[in-house]
């Protein structure tokens, strides 16, 4: 992998920065922060999580996003895990992620959605914006979901 736009310092800081925003992402959805959901994503990021039986469809847009996570999981509870980024720098500014997952979400009874847990990757891409990573565009493929 060719990286000689970032020095190996830069490449450590930007390591760390990627990791962190992922890190928050979880946290963010697991705590109801909405706002600060808003802040890991570019203004025209991309989600993907039209995975079989998923009911959110690829979503465009910053705002979109947080709007339709919060529509459907602030009833739930969850717990979201991200483990061991594998991170490939395409640019200074652009980096391809490939992140294991595991999640559990729980509606409360009555709720019509589905309880489940679920493993697999997000695939990924992250753009520094002024000075900041950001997730541009995120996908969820499932290696195993569990209807619980």
């Amino acid at each position: 992998m060719n990286t000689d736009f970032l020095t190996g310092t830069e490449r450590l800081l930007a390591y760390e920065e990627i990791r962190m925003v992922k890190s928050r992402y979880c946290r963010f959805i697991d705590t109801k922060d909405w706002e600060g959901l808003k802040t890991v994503f570019a203004p025209d990021a991309v989600a993907d999580f039209s995975t079989e039986g998923n009911p959110i469809p690829v979503l465009e847009g910053r705002d979109t996003i947080v709007k339709v996570f919060q529509d459907l999981v602030d009833p739930a509870v969850t717990v979201h895990q991200v483990h061991s980024a594998d991170i490939e720098f395409i640019s200074a500014t652009e980096a391809k992620v490939l992140s294991p997952m595991e999640d559990l979400v729980t509606f409360p009874e009555g709720n019509p959605n589905k309880s489940f847990h679920g493993y697999g990757y997000y695939h990924e891409t992250f753009v520094n914006l002024d000075g900041k990573w950001y997730i541009r565009h995120t996908s969820l493929q499932r290696l195993r979901l569990d209807i619980l």
